[in-house]
């Protein structure tokens, strides 16, 4: 793995990166349902979330449960998130790689909190049916650990250029990657449990005899880090490509 560091260094990142999982969706005013295994991992913010503009890197991945090796993609997506105003808290997903394709309606959302859960509200795209339908989604966060590590890498600088998105953080870890062509209906992705730092188990993957190893060799990274994290812009090489930290390095540290 070969490191490049940026001649100057990205601005600061604020907050604290997120694990959530989402809780249950209802559309059009139906009863709640949960249909999905839903995992978002996400980075901290180039500054707080609740002020407008704020951006964070962002992966969400949505398999068929119960979860197993052979669960099917009922959506993902990744891409940055934007904070388009803070009263009321709203936010809108660019999604620069989607397993649905990459030119459906902008995909916003208002977030309020109740009983310790996040509730979504909007008009969204519905993944089974195509058509844009009202829905409330209740998402919960997972508890991070002080010092826990975490990497979020993108396939170029910018990441609306972005083919790939990779993210470690915790017990999981996700890539996702579609390439920007004419074709673009190969969605790869891969969803892994990590228990220590040198061993984890491959729940899900499509497509992904290319991706899993570059996943695998992230992971190592991070396990090599002893104490000095990847940093914000640096380059480096995975599998023989080229890819870029978006945020990276051990909750509770600056």
């Amino acid at each position: 793995m070969n490191n490049c560091a940026l001649e100057q260094p990205e601005p600061l990142l604020y907050g604290t990166p997120s694990i959530t999982i989402r809780k249950n969706i209802s559309r059009n005013g139906g009863q709640p349902f949960e249909d999905s295994d839903v995992l978002v991992l996400s980075s901290r913010a180039t500054s707080d979330t609740h002020s407008k503009d704020s951006t964070q890197l962002y992966l969400d991945l949505r398999l068929s449960k119960p979860l197993l090796p052979e669960s099917t993609i009922k959506w993902g997506f990744a891409g940055i998130r934007v904070t388009l105003s803070s009263t009321p808290l709203r936010f809108r997903w660019n999604h620069y790689i989607d397993s649905q394709g990459r030119d459906s309606p902008p995909d916003e959302g208002t977030m309020t909190s109740c009983d310790g859960e996040e509730v979504e509200t909007g008009v969204g795209v519905n993944p089974e049916t195509g058509e844009q339908e009202k829905y409330e989604e209740r998402w919960i966060e997972q508890p991070v650990p002080p010092r826990t590590s975490f990497a979020f890498l993108t396939s170029s600088r910018e990441p609306s250029e972005s083919t790939g998105f990779i993210a470690i953080l915790g017990d999981h870890a996700l890539a996702m990657r579609q390439n920007h062509s004419p074709n673009d209906t190969e969605f790869q992705a891969v969803r892994m449990r990590i228990s220590t730092s040198s061993s984890f188990e491959v729940l899900f993957r499509q497509n992904a005899d290319a991706l899993l190893p570059l996943l695998e060799s992230a992971l190592s990274g991070v396990d090599s880090w002893k104490g000095s994290p990847w940093q914000r812009g640096q380059e480096m090489t995975l599998q023989e490509s080229r890819w870029t930290v978006w945020d990276a390095g051990m909750t509770g540290e600056n």
